[in-house]
């Protein structure tokens, strides 16, 4: 299953799915983390169905797992488009000194 809800995504896990990637996306300059989940297609019914039974422990540790994860993901996200940026200007920096000395 693929999502971006931390509490549905923490629930797969609790349910026994593996947390097998992480992929963040844009929307309207926001970022988002939306998480893979493999194993847990009866886990996304349930929790969708009402009342479910789970170690509120377990749930609360894979809800900080999954939170944990995202934000590592966005930071690293951005630092990848930081870098890109710089090195855009960079170039633009280069073209802009050799114009001058022309």
């Amino acid at each position: 299953m693929e999502t971006d809800d931390l509490f549905l995504g923490a629930f797969g896990l609790v349910r026994g799915g593996e947390l097998v990637g992480i992929q963040v996306r844009g929307t309207n300059g926001r970022r988002v983390a939306v998480f893979t989940i493999k194993g847990a297609e009866d886990a996304e019914r349930d929790f969708h169905r009402g009342p479910a039974l789970v170690d509120l422990r377990l749930l609360k540790s894979e809800l900080k797992r999954l939170k944990d994860a995202a934000f590592a993901a966005i930071r690293e996200e951005e630092r990848r488009d930081a870098s890109d940026q710089r090195g855009n200007r960079a170039h633009q920096g280069f073209e802009r000194s050799r114009r001058d000395h022309r």
